[in-house]
């Protein structure tokens, strides 16, 4: 009967001991990753006032305490909630392109709007060129019809 009463007061300050202090700062490190689904996935875990975010908290909290890592944390919330629970989407596969999507098409945008200003001023030059032609064929036409009727 002691034995057991050892053995369990041996093993309880092995996992006790383990155990390391959590600053805020570490564990809103982590929450600041985490949507909350008790906020409809529209705060983090560290903005949600929610009950369910509390939760969350702790076990990442205890997590922490234990010594798993910022990637196992992750990892473990999305393989229960998905993908959807990360604040910011992985960069690879589909992700990837959602995740550098708006840089794309802020260079597209500014290669589109370099060509339209080089066709917008290469049209004016040529209507330059065609005024300058139009006033010599003028200036021709005339000095033919004076000529003419002379």
């Amino acid at each position: 009967m002691y034995v057991f009463i050892y053995i369990f007061l041996f093993s309880f300050l092995l996992t006790h001991a383990e155990a390391r202090e959590v600053t805020l700062m570490e564990l809103e490190e982590v929450t600041d990753l985490i949507m909350s689904p008790g906020c409809d996935y529209i705060y983090t875990l560290t903005n949600c006032p929610s009950a369910e975010a509390a939760q969350m908290r702790e076990i990442v909290k205890e997590k922490l305490q234990s010594g798993e890592t910022k990637e196992e944390i992750l990892r473990y919330f999305e393989e229960i909630y998905g993908p959807r629970i990360l604040a910011q989407p992985k960069r690879e596969g589909f992700y990837f392109t959602a995740w550098w999507f708006p840089y794309f098409l802020l260079v597209d945008i500014a290669a589109l709007a370099a060509l339209l200003l080089y066709l917008w001023g290469r049209r004016g030059r040529i209507r330059a060129k065609q005024v300058i032609a139009d006033s010599e064929d003028e200036d021709l036409i005339e000095s033919e019809l004076r000529r003419f009727n002379q």
